[in-house]
């Protein structure tokens, strides 16, 4: 008897056995074993990409593509931290990969990563189901950022931008579709100053906690924070998150 005349149950059982990687090799053999490694690896929700072991392999393309066309479908969350140095091949390659595969993310986090228009505007795709957004100290800029958030409706609920050094907070201007937040870090944006928040907080009537520390602002400013009988905390309370992690 050939492998391919076993019955669907019969094959998860045998694939059950399999690793992650194996099961991502198997996948691209035929479409039957495609669906069911899918089947196994769908299991993965929240999944993290390890660059470190990705870049090592002479056919991270393939890689990437099998990891995306699995998992991405039902992935509701997604990690990866790059570093500063990275291959930029292999960098437009995940950001391609995630906004053409991950349709129903609803948390993603990119840190360590230096983001540019390049690669923002394809990751502009998922923002219509992200629920929380981190792109700590990616070397974001107020006009790809800004460009950024002002491309798709959004239902936003946490937005993370520490360590960006470069904002200077011209991103709030314009930006009216953050409806939904309730969650706004700032942290260590040595350059950001809070009032260019003015008129965005007309439009973030759910923004409730605000992370500020060690941005450019002065003790009176907090009275941007109090419009509309608001009582903003100075301070978040992100979702954590476990992830699988693989590379």
């Amino acid at each position: 008897m050939d492998l391919l005349d076993l019955d669907e149950d019969s094959l998860m059982e045998i694939f059950s056995y399999f690793c992650f990687n194996e099961l991502l090799v198997l996948s691209s053999v035929c479409k039957r074993f495609l669906y069911v490694c899918q089947r196994h690896l769908r299991k993965i929700r929240n999944f993290e990409l390890d660059y470190r072991s990705v870049a090592g392999r002479d056919n991270y393309p393939e890689y990437l593509r099998n990891v995306f066309t699995s998992l991405g479908p039902t992935m509701e969350a997604f990690r990866f931290s790059g570093g500063y140095i990275m291959n930029e091949a292999l960098k437009q390659h995940i950001v391609d990969n995630l906004a053409a595969h991950c349709k129903n993310l609803r948390n993603l986090t990119i840190n360590y990563t230096i983001l540019t228009e390049q690669h923002l505007r394809p990751l502009g795709a998922l923002l219509t189901t992200l629920h929380h957004l981190d792109l700590g100290r990616c070397d974001l800029t107020d006009e790809s950022l800004g460009e950024f958030l002002r491309s798709q409706p959004l239902c936003l609920r946490t937005l993370a931008i520490p360590g960006n050094p470069n904002l200077l907070g011209k991103f709030f201007n314009d930006w009216t579709t953050a409806k939904e937040l309730e969650q706004l870090d700032l942290s260590c944006c040595f350059s950001l100053n809070v009032q260019e928040m003015d008129e965005f907080l007309c439009h973030a009537k759910c923004l409730r906690a605000v992370d500020v520390t060690k941005s450019l602002w002065l003790e009176r400013n907090k009275d941007i924070f109090q419009k509309d009988g608001r009582s903003i905390t100075m301070g978040t309370n992100l979702p954590a998150l476990e992830y699988y992690k693989a590379g």
